[in-house]
């Protein structure tokens, strides 16, 4: 009789232990469905900001690079007036260069972000 009394006793604790658990995955699965919602809007509104500023930083490199390319087809032409003349063409080509490594690293990081952030999102709401 102490036997079945404590078979049964342990049959209620396995039950209880299975239930709290069903209830704590729930819970969990809930609260984790409101994070995704969560960054989904997050990832939108920051989308939504950041279109803008990558717009106009691309029309600002573009403007700067095709500024340092007239300077630089202007001071070709004088270089040979002198040594000073011809360096700060050499400047403004290498400015060129830079804002075009910028400008190309910038698109492939907001990219690559974009892409982690979207793919980490779809992982974590589809499991």
């Amino acid at each position: 009789m102490e036997a079945t009394a404590l078979l049964i006793a342990s049959f209620i604790l396995v039950v209880i232990t299975f239930l709290a658990t069903v209830f704590f995955l729930i819970y969990s699965f809930i609260h984790i469905k409101k994070a995704g919602d969560a960054i989904t809007a997050f990832i939108a509104a920051t989308e939504l900001k950041i279109d803008p500023v990558l717009k106009e930083a691309e029309e600002t490199l573009k403007s700067i690079r095709a500024v340092s390319d007239d300077i630089g087809s202007v001071t070709s032409s004088v270089k040979d007036m002198s040594g000073t003349i011809s360096e700060l063409a050499f400047k403004i080509k290498t400015l060129g260069l830079i804002t075009d490594g910028i400008q190309n690293k910038l698109s492939v990081r907001i990219s690559a972000l974009k892409a982690g952030i979207k793919a980490a999102t779809g992982v974590l709401l589809n499991h």
